[in-house]
């Protein structure tokens, strides 16, 4: 070998063991990195003519296992999923129910003090305070059930949000990987591009459900689950407007698919005339209650579907199409269930001294003629100084509306009026001095409601003429203390009114101190009422502290199996980055050994360009 071939096979090996002690020393460097896949230094021998002229350093190799990062990924996004459930039914129990243990202000706590004040009501009725207290906590559970339906309502706005910020990040994810592809694709050293790929591509995991294909020349595809390309060759778009305002009627608009040419840079919206493919449809949630529910076609617009399984994403639309409608639902049966048996005891009684006038709280829309009616109910007319009856009118409920209106109007003549006013609610009002009484008598009103459940009715209860709450006609939890009631507690009806059919027909009105109508009210809090099926609430029938101590056990139940999912999810994943971090982590001991290989190799190299130095200045004395 001459010596210039010597010095040339030398001068590789310096090259060579500088790239090495470079590999070596960023493996060093990025320790502490996450996400950083361990290089190992690579080359091969040059040979000219079957004889060996040194070394040239190779791209550096990724030490990585391909089925473990792909394992990773992919429970990743079983954890995005998990942890984004665990989080919104955290929220919940936190924000509505109360934490686990803490006493007093959960609902069911609210309706166990309200029937605690039933309770002492119906041992006193006279005096104000029990009256006052009743009234007190009967608006303690009205505020309760109208702040957790409230609430609910913005966890749904606030996962429609996060939504919403989640696309824009996938998008920015998407762009990211498309730069990497494009510059693999000119074949730029790949080792740390590849890092950065996988990065994006476990950051892209964890938020929505993927799936990869690797292609020859180091570029990845990146396909939604159900197919539809995300990354394949050019980029698409996931595009979603989040609702303005969100409530139990909001539809949400679908997610859908743009090629990246068909999204206007400035506004980040498509294009005028260009056409997405629909990832996640629209609609108002991913199941229909029972009162929606009609198992034709029409349904299919309302019902939210996603192809996914996995990912923050899914876990989002989890919570806010199933969830927490779920949840709305079942507080929306408590909210029913709660005003239904109260209102029934209370218009079951009369207060005293009796009222001059009731206005009923239904606006009449038909219902009354289309419902099942059977019996007679009771009026009487009453002396508000000495309570003694003035005049007793039979009701007959099998009349329809109009006529039952007209009959009871021409009963009272002489005594007051009876009619419907503009909204079509009924008016009862007497002359001053005369005070209206109730009973049911064996009367009956039978509704069906949407959801196919019957609700019994007596007439006060039916019209609504002397209710304990109020409630909103499109929230079913939007209770309130009705007005009157809370500004005057002698209103609160404790009182009960007889009536002998006769003939003639004779009623008489308990006093000051009948305490019947007080237990009544106490008395509700055992009745127990048929109820709809709610996701995991399934009883056929429930009293109203039974309903809310079912409630808060299965958000319990559920928020509790979210923690250890995510739990088992976390570990799981943690399991994967530790057997990950073994084969691709830096070991600062091997690599420190290595350093000093490699720098004796580089010495070594450095001592034959030296003494080939030498030697060719020997030669040149030589000559000269």
């Amino acid at each position: 070998m001459t010596l210039a071939a010597t010095l040339r096979t030398a001068v590789t090996g310096l090259a060579t063991s500088q790239q090495a002690l470079a590999v070596t020393a960023n493996n060093v460097a990025n320790a502490g990195t996450e996400g950083y896949v361990r290089k190992v230094h690579a080359q091969e021998a040059i040979v000219h003519d079957g004889r060996g002229a040194g070394a040239r350093a190779l791209d550096p190799r990724r030490v990585v296992d391909e089925f473990l990062m792909a394992e990773l990924r992919n429970q990743s996004a079983r954890l995005g999923r998990s942890r984004a459930v665990e989080d919104v039914l955290g929220r919940v129990q936190g924000e509505i129910f109360g934490a686990p243990g803490e006493t007093g202000r959960a609902i069911q706590d609210r309706i166990a003090a309200l029937a605690a004040a039933a309770e002492a009501l119906a041992n006193d009725p006279s005096k104000a305070a029990q009256r006052a207290e009743l009234l007190g906590a009967a608006e303690a559970v009205a505020t309760a059930l109208s702040r957790a339906g409230e609430q609910v309502q913005r966890l749904r706005a606030d996962a429609d949000r996060r939504i919403d910020q989640l696309i824009d990040a996938i998008n920015a994810d998407v762009a990211a990987l498309e730069r990497v592809n494009e510059e693999l694709a000119r074949g730029r050293p790949s080792a740390e591009l590849e890092d950065r790929r996988d990065r994006l591509l476990a950051s892209l995991a964890e938020r929505v459900d993927i799936s990869t294909y690797r292609l020859e020349d180091g570029r990845v595809a990146v396909y939604l689950r159900g197919g539809q390309p995300l990354l394949e060759g050019t980029r698409r778009v996931l595009v979603y407007d989040p609702a303005p305002v969100v409530s139990a009627t909001t539809l949400f608009g679908p997610i859908a698919l743009y090629a990246a040419r068909d999204i206007d840079p400035t506004t980040g919206e498509p294009v005028a005339g260009a056409v997405g493919s629909v990832v996640v449809t629209g609609g108002l949630r991913a199941e229909l209650p029972p009162e929606l529910a009609t198992g034709t076609p029409a349904d299919e617009p309302l019902i939210v579907r996603s192809p996914f399984a996995e990912g923050e994403l899914q876990g989002l639309l989890e919570a806010r199409d199933r969830v927490l409608p779920e949840l709305a639902d079942q507080l929306d049966e408590l909210a029913r269930l709660t005003r239904y048996v109260l209102d029934a005891a209370h218009n079951a009684a009369v207060a005293w001294p009796p009222p001059e006038s009731l206005t009923g709280s239904r606006l009449e829309d038909g219902t009354f003629d289309a419902s099942a009616r059977s019996g007679t109910a009771w009026l009487a007319v009453i002396d508000r100084t000495t309570g003694a009856t003035l005049h007793t009118v039979a009701i007959d409920l099998t009349a329809d509306l109009a006529t039952l209106v007209a009959q009871l109007d021409a009963d009272l003549s002489g005594h007051g009026d009876a009619g419907l006013d503009g909204d079509g609610r009924l008016v009862i009002t007497l002359d001053p001095g005369k005070g209206v009484a109730l009973a049911d008598g064996d009367g009956t009103i039978t509704v069906t409601d949407e959801a196919g459940r019957s609700w019994d009715y007596g007439f006060s209860h039916y019209f609504g003429l002397n209710d304990l709450f109020t409630v909103d006609p499109d929230r079913p939890t939007a209770l309130a203390l009705r007005a009157d009631l809370a500004g005057s507690p002698a209103l609160l009806a404790t009182a009960r009114l007889d009536v002998d059919p006769g003939p003639p027909p004779r009623a008489t009105l308990g006093g000051p101190g009948d305490p019947r109508g007080a237990h009544g009210l106490a008395a509700a809090f055992a009745r127990s009422v048929a109820t709809v099926p709610r996701g995991s609430l399934d009883r056929p029938a429930a009293t109203i502290g039974g309903y809310a101590a079912d409630l808060v056990g299965a958000v319990a139940v559920r928020a509790a199996r979210a923690v250890d999912a995510a739990e088992t999810d976390r570990a799981m994943v943690e399991e994967l980055e530790r057997r990950m971090a073994e084969i691709s982590g830096v070991n600062m001991d091997e690599e420190l050994a290595r350093l000093v290989l490699y720098q004796q190799a580089y010495s070594v190299s450095a001592r034959i360009v030296q003494i080939t130095d030498e030697l060719f200045d020997e030669l040149m004395s030589i000559g000269r």
